[in-house]
């Protein structure tokens, strides 16, 4: 099934899956309060460094632990200010 989303979306990156749960229990990541939808793992978000090192990470439902836009805006404002050496992204006049 994901072959076939990945396909239709024309991605060239790899999808991740879990399916079984085998990697949300050993990262200890699921969620086991909702007795309706679960078990599900918790979503995590990254901001990566151009060498793929984490620089923030949120995790959690909804507007709980997701990033705010003003969150993934200050965090994409650190990250060009760590890769780019000759601009100025601190927003200063």
């Amino acid at each position: 099934m994901q072959a076939a989303f990945k396909a239709g979306l024309g991605a060239d990156f790899p999808f991740l899956s879990d399916a079984d749960l085998v990697l949300t229990d050993a990262l200890g990541i699921r969620e086991t309060t909702d007795r309706i939808h679960g078990p599900l793992p918790v979503p995590f978000s990254f901001a990566l460094l151009p060498n793929l090192e984490i620089h923030k990470m949120w995790n959690g439902w909804y507007f709980v632990g997701r990033p705010t836009p003003d969150e993934l805006r200050v965090a994409i404002r650190e990250l060009m200010a760590k890769s780019v050496d000759d601009l100025d992204y601190r927003g200063e006049p």
